[in-house]
């Protein structure tokens, strides 16, 4: 090993400090003049201000070479500090040019320092530039590891003055690492670290900008596109005047957000002006990233041909390489390639290429694992990709959606993110159900429904919604370790082009309720799926009778329901002109089972539906079947999820049954604005209890507990963040009461869920639920004001009668459809029953 003095030898040698300018330099009979002069202070300020002018003009070498002399001269002058930077910022400026292993030899220079508290900022800056190198080689386990060196030496030189600042970017740096690895909760953790630290110091505006280029790299991977934007909008007004190269780098993020917002013109035209300064600047490698971004829009815009091509002029930078851009062109290649009937064995060879690199044991990159198995999954047979390997890869998958969502506690993200696994999800099911195994295909279909609602009647909560995690359970290192193996098994066969071994099936992820549970819920139990892909909309129905086992059907929508379909899944009801074929038709498409229909008018089943979470706004009573309506035959009852029915029926045999007891008071809140509240008042006051007339809805310390409690009025959108009647009631405030086992909440969309698949079917009628209803009575959709109101008076006074809920709300419904003949489904079957029912 080299002395100190051998060293600045060796480095004298590497660069002359009396000849670093090139000849034909303006500044360079100044610096010839000074070091003749030994004048070597103000030498060393000229080669950093001349080395700064060639970084900027694009001139690595010269700038580097500078940066050296200046190393050369700072000695000469007694100031090691300045040395010091001048080898730091040369160790930064080759790993930015690519020039990895000079990168490296001169952090290494850095470490061989001593380590008293002035030089501590140099040994953690140093320890953060070796993580980045690693970053770059895809040695994720190996970068962590550096940087907890790194902040080790921040924490034991906590108060000297350049310490904070390295302390932030090492922290980044940890951060960009685990969100690389896919451990977005650890990664959101220390980023919030980051931002607690930056809040108790004075850091400069770059620094800050620094931060949130991390804090929309996160956000990008969590689903939240908007906030991602947000994010690297302010690094860029950091970076402005202050570093290009960091102001360039935050524009070509926004990419993906604006693709991400489906602002692809927009997109298009940033990567087109990035392309051009960076083919004129020379700069191949964030050409070839600005590249990938583009192929991502182009395929977004569903140009193939135009991918393709972008992708070919991206091919030298990547073919062959082992870095993340290498793994994402890849995956570019193989998915362009799916889309456009490729060649099957090309595309085996591009995921490969990926599952080799994501799956490595240092690495361990879970969720490009997982889509990577999805696109091996549903890549066309190849000899290379037999049958067993491919339903494997499809299994691994699904199995690494479930680690990812387990891994995130915040609801917020579970549901940004999974809009990546919804075609993992999607996909085995559609496996699932032609394998013909329903009962896996009832597990798939029920993993990660209900979230949030389930988590909060598991532990019995009354805490704000919003406001709730959801417990985490351990990671399951096994399940993590099945995942990886069946990757690199994957990889290692088709590049063999033979089978490397025995290939395991990975298990099925979540857990269906006990044959007796399922029994107590209804007569038939349905599970509704729904999914496009490029022949139309397909339904996976799941359905078992009482005491029977699992059915799965898969049904294709008719172009005529599919064009409905489109309309409804993105909130939008059928309206009054849809024909009663079409209702038919939908009738098959989402309740094609016998066992559905097989009740009478005298005789009904009972029948509990759990929804797609994109069609909680239909009025599933009024669904027909060679046009007779479910109603008819049918006493029909909504569940957020068979776990939630679980839940709810286990809560309501502890809290004295379902039955309604009519000689409790009941409760009302109601709209005197409605047209019709005369009449729900006038079934109320007849209530056998009596009935209380309320302001407001009771707090959880006065001592009201009714029998039912009736609320009326508008509803003005779906979801979550809906208000309900004239004290403008939301999710959070039925969540947060005390609530009987019966409420009705008579107005439009109190029942309906935002119709977005991967998020909790949240609503006002989970609201309640929440906060203590078995059962709620609410509305889908805009319904009919007048006949809602008279459905909801008949409704109360069955109950008061001593009729069960679902069997009263059937029985309103029938009564007003037969008087009213021209009412149309959202008038007479607008009210749904959400919960346990009976």
């Amino acid at each position: 090993m080299l002395d100190s003095a051998q060293r600045s030898a060796l480095l004298d040698r590497l660069v002359d400090p009396a000849v670093a300018l090139p000849a034909d330099h303006d500044h360079q009979p100044a610096a010839g003049r000074l070091h003749a002069a030994g004048q070597w202070r103000q030498l060393a300020e000229l080669y950093q201000e001349q080395a700064t002018a060639a970084w900027r003009q694009r001139r690595p070498g010269l700038a580097i070479r500078l940066l050296l002399a200046e190393s050369r001269t700072a000695l000469r002058a007694d100031d090691r500090s300045r040395c010091h930077e001048a080898i730091a910022f040369a160790a930064q400026w080759h790993r930015l040019s690519g020039a990895f292993t000079a990168a490296e030899l001169w952090n290494h220079v850095l470490l061989r320092e001593s380590l008293p508290a002035g030089t501590a900022w140099l040994h953690a800056y140093a320890w953060r530039e070796m993580a980045a190198l690693r970053e770059v080689a895809s040695r994720y386990d190996v970068g962590l590891s550096y940087c907890d060196e790194g902040i080790a030496v921040c924490r034991r030189h906590a108060d000297e003055p350049r310490i904070p600042r390295q302390h932030v970017r090492v922290l980044m740096q940890k951060a960009t690492l685990h969100r690389h690895r896919g451990e977005l909760e650890v990664a959101r953790n220390v980023l919030h670290e980051v931002r607690e630290f930056a809040d108790t110091r004075d850091l400069d505006p770059f620094t800050r900008g620094l931060i949130a280029h991390r804090e929309g790299g996160l956000e990008i991977a969590l689903g939240r596109p908007e906030a991602a934007l947000d994010a690297y909008r302010r690094a860029a007004a950091a970076f402005a005047g202050v570093s290009e190269e960091n102001l360039l780098t935050a524009r070509l993020r926004e990419v993906a957000a604006l693709r991400e917002l489906r602002r692809l013109g927009e997109a298009l035209r940033l990567t087109d002006d990035l392309a051009t300064r960076f083919r004129a600047h020379g700069d191949t490698y964030r050409l070839g990233q600005v590249l990938l971004e583009r192929a991502e829009v182009l395929q977004s815009l569903g140009d193939p041909a135009a991918v393709a091509a972008t992708l070919r002029e991206a091919q030298p930078h990547y073919e062959g390489a082992e870095t993340l851009e290498a793994l994402r062109w890849h995956r570019h290649m193989a998915r362009n390639l799916i889309t456009s009937n490729g060649d099957p064995a090309t595309i085996a060879g591009h995921l490969a290429a990926v599952l080799g690199l994501a799956a490595r044991p240092q690495r361990r990159d879970l969720n490009r694992t997982m889509l990577a198995l999805y696109d091996l999954h549903r890549a066309p047979p190849t000899q290379l990709l037999p049958p067993a390997l491919r339903h494997a890869a499809g299994r691994a998958a699904l199995l690494a959606a479930d680690l990812q969502r387990d891994s995130l506690p915040d609801p917020d993200e579970r549901w940004s993110t999974h809009a990546a696994r919804e075609e993992v999800y999607a996909a085995a099911l559609l496996t699932h159900t032609e394998l013909g195994e329903p009962e896996a295909t009832a597990r798939i279909a029920e993993t990660g429904r209900a979230d949030l609602l389930n988590h909060l009647l598991t532990a019995g909560s009354a805490e704000a919604v919003a406001r709730s995690p959801i417990a985490a359970p351990p990671t399951d290192r096994a399940a993590v370790d099945e995942v990886f193996a069946v990757a690199r098994l994957a990889a290692a066969s088709i590049r063999s082009g033979r089978p490397a071994g025995p290939i395991p099936l990975p298990p099925l992820p979540g857990h269906l309720p006990t044959p007796a549970a399922l029994d107590a819920m209804a007569d038939v139990v349905v599970v509704i799926t729904l999914g496009p892909r490029s022949d139309g909309w397909w339904s996976s129905v799941l359905t078992r009778p009482r005491h029977g086992a699992w059915r799965a059907t898969l049904r294709t929508a008719s172009a005529r329901l599919a064009a409905q379909l489109d309309s409804m899944t993105t909130g939008v009801p059928p309206g009054r002109g849809v024909a009663r074929a079409v209702w038919d038709e939908l009738g098959a498409f989402l309740l094609p089972d016998p066992a559905v229909w097989a009740g009478s008018p005298e005789r009904p089943r009972s029948v509990m539906i759990v929804p797609d979470p994109r069609l909680w706004h239909l009025p599933h009573a009024a669904l027909t079947r060679d046009r007779t309506y479910l109603c008819d035959v049918a006493e029909v009852i909504l569940a957020p999820s068979l776990r939630t029915m679980e839940l709810l029926l286990a809560r309501s045999a502890t809290t004295g049954g379902p039955r309604v007891p009519a000689t409790d008071p009941a409760a009302s809140l109601l709209d005197p604005g409605l047209p019709s509240h005369r009449v729900e008042r006038s079934a109320l006051a007849a209530w056998p209890g009596g009935h209380r007339k309320l302001a407001a809805l009771p707090a959880i310390d006065d001592g009201l507990r009714p029998a039912l409690l009736y609320l009326s009025g508008h509803g003005d959108q779906p979801g979550a963040t809906a208000l309900f009647g004239p004290d403008s009631v939301t999710m959070d405030a039925l969540a947060l009461r005390r609530l009987p086992r019966l409420v009705v909440l008579n107005g439009c969309w109190s029942g309906t869920a935002s119709s977005r698949y991967g998020h909790d079917p949240l609503s006002l009628a989970v609201g309640a639920l929440i906060g203590g209803a078995d059962t709620v009575v609410a509305g889908t959709g805009w319904i009919g004001g007048v006949a809602s109101a008279h459905v909801g008076a008949r409704f109360v006074h069955q109950v008061g009668q001593g009729v069960p809920v679902v069997a009263a709300l059937r029985a309103a419904q029938r009564e007003i459809r037969a008087e009213n003949p021209d009412l149309g489904p959202f008038d007479w079957a607008g009210l749904c029953v959400v919960g346990v029912g009976s």
